[in-house]
Order: C-alpha cells, then sequence, then structure tokens
C-alpha cells in the first residue's frame, strides 16, 4: 500500500500569483504600521492631547494633596 502525495505544480502563473499574494500582505502590513505611526494621523493626535491634559490635571492633584500633607 503506497501513500499518496501531492506534487506541487510548477507553474509560472501560480508562483507569480503566490508571490502577488506576498507582496499584497508586505504592503499591507507596512501601510499600516506607517498610518498609526504617522504624526499626521487625527487620532493618535487627540489621544496624545488627552493623555497630556490628564497627565496635568493628575499632576495638580498631587500637588494638592502634597500641600494637605504638609499642613497636617
Amino acid at each position: 500500500m503506497s501513500i499518496p502525495f501531492y506534487d506541487f505544480p510548477s507553474s509560472p502563473i501560480l508562483i507569480i500569483g503566490a508571490l502577488g499574494i506576498a507582496v499584497a500582505i508586505a504592503v499591507f502590513f507596512v501601510s499600516y504600521q506607517k498610518y498609526f505611526n504617522s504624526p499626521l494621523n487625527k487620532e493618535l493626535a487627540a489621544k496624545k492631547k488627552a493623555l497630556i491634559r490628564e497627565q496635568k490635571e493628575l499632576s495638580e492633584r498631587l500637588e494638592k494633596i502634597e500641600q494637605d500633607l504638609k499642613n497636617l
């Protein structure tokens, strides 16, 4: 009893198609990374502003707590 196996065809169209898929995946990955790390990304800029505002508020609260502790 012999085990059947699949012989991968060496058609140039299949090779070109596989390379095309690989290139498409690479382009998608690179463009996705570049977009989300871009300084022109409005969502990232808004998130950064919100985090900076929150950091200022927290530092003000911390200063107030430190003053209250000194006054005890």
